[in-house]
């Protein structure tokens, strides 16, 4: 990668989305200069005393603790928070940089309270309500069996109550599917509302101070007293491989997990070891076919094949998720699965460009 274009790359990208995506703590704070991220560790000295601030536009900021004093641009960050140098920093970036890309200013609003903030699932009914599916998830597949499994809810009216600028604040989730989140141990650690009216600017939305897409991998809790984990996108992905991984006996030992999104946070590979501690030994990749996507699985894959495990990338048809193909093409594409090492990550890349330039 040219520098030039490295240079471009950190210029387009999102602070927030950054640290967002990595599963970095931090909250939000007015300054001199505007927008302000003040984050509790610093990846330079390891202070977790809240002490550094990066400019929420320039990523431009300094640890102000103890001897620390270090100054940071966007690039010193990085290269601080991932230990990377040369290339494989410069490689790091242009994947984040393509996952993420640029975004318009936002709001500014100061940190909410975490302190004063507790995490209540709003007002909602457990799935099936007195018996019945919601057409929205009958129609994605999803019997009542899996939406007790994985302890869907439906939000009618509720709201999610925060503290903002010493304010109560109220989160509407009515309309939506409630999806708990929960960390390894099975503690509740999170929820997702996804819109089903179709109206709602965000299809999904998190409790404000309580996204972890950077921190957890869905349905984790899941995984015991197995060998092999399915890693998909998103949580609607992770129910259709249950239910088709679920169909064949040989197979009801995979268990889906989910990363959300096409990227593996620090944090997320720390739960990886931890599932290595538990036992996992192999992990399939089953992200959408896109380039980038690929791309990312193999960086991703390769690092966890570092790790000890066994990798495998299942491709998907074109365009695919795993809850928009039938059960009978998941298991097809989890059989057919490419092993991954090296070498084949050269010629995995080769094959998918001839393939999306020959279709």
């Amino acid at each position: 990668m040219s520098g030039s274009s490295l240079s471009e790359i950190l210029d387009k990208l999102d602070v927030e989305d950054y640290l967002d995506s990595e599963g970095i703590e931090y909250k939000k704070s007015h300054g001199s200069s505007g927008l302000q991220l003040n984050l509790m560790t610093c990846p330079c000295c390891g202070s977790d005393k809240w002490k550094v601030f990066l400019n929420a536009e320039s990523g431009l900021g300094n640890c102000f603790s103890g001897d620390c004093e270090e100054k940071f641009n966007k690039f010193k960050f990085i290269k601080a928070h991932t230990g990377l140098n040369g290339r494989p920093l410069g490689e790091y970036i242009e994947r984040i940089g393509a996952n993420m890309g640029w975004r318009p200013k936002r709001e500014v609003s100061t940190a909410v309270n975490m302190q004063a903030t507790e995490l209540i699932i709003p007002a909602s009914f457990p799935i099936p309500i007195e018996g019945h599916n919601l057409a929205y998830l009958k129609n994605r597949g999803v019997t009542t069996e899996l939406a007790q499994y994985f302890h869907l809810r439906y939000c009618d009216k509720g709201w999610f109550k925060y503290q903002r600028d010493g304010q109560d604040k109220f989160m509407p989730f009515g309309g939506r599917v409630i999806i708990p989140i929960f960390d390894l141990e099975g503690e509740l650690v999170s929820f997702q509302g996804r819109d089903i009216t179709g109206t709602a600017e965000q299809k999904y939305m998190f409790p404000p101070g309580f996204s972890v897409t950077g921190k957890h991998l869905y349905n984790g809790h899941n995984v015991i007293a197995t060998k092999r984990v399915l890693l998909c996108e998103g949580v609607f992905d992770v129910i259709a491989a249950k239910a088709a991984l679920d169909e064949e006996e040989s197979l009801r030992d995979v268990v889906p997990i989910a990363s959300f999104g096409k990227h593996i946070s620090y944090d997320q590979f720390s739960r990886f070891a931890e599932l290595y501690a538990k036992g996992v030994r192999e992990v399939t990749f089953m992200w959408d076919s896109e380039q980038v996507a690929i791309d990312d699985a193999i960086a991703a894959g390769l690092e966890l094949r570092s790790r000890g495990f066994n990798v495998r990338i299942a491709i998907l048809p074109p365009g695919k998720d795993p809850n928009e193909v039938p059960a009978a093409v998941v298991r097809e594409k989890f059989w057919g699965a490419t092993t991954l090492d090296p070498i084949k990550a050269v010629t995995l890349k080769m094959e998918i460009r001839k393939r999306q330039m020959a279709g």
